[in-house]
């Protein structure tokens, strides 16, 4: 049976940068590679905010990527 076992983590943070020449709403992305596999949601959201908190551009989102190996 197949399994699959964690083996990266990337944080990745959108910023609302202001509105295009059509009035549609921009972003950009920050990502952070080599997080702790094992970091909890909550420690995530903790560290983006700090981070955030250093930015011109207010946070819109964050998302959690985990990059699973599948193996037999």
């Amino acid at each position: 049976m197949a399994q699959a076992v964690l083996e990266n983590t990337q944080l990745r943070l959108i910023f609302e940068v202001g509105l295009d020449e059509h009035g549609n709403v921009q972003f950009k992305t920050k990502n952070y590679n080599n997080i702790a596999i094992d970091a909890t949601n909550e420690g995530l959201i903790a560290a983006a905010q700090a981070i955030s908190s250093l930015q011109v551009y207010p946070l819109d989102a964050v998302k959690r990527n985990d990059l699973q190996l599948i193996v037999e």
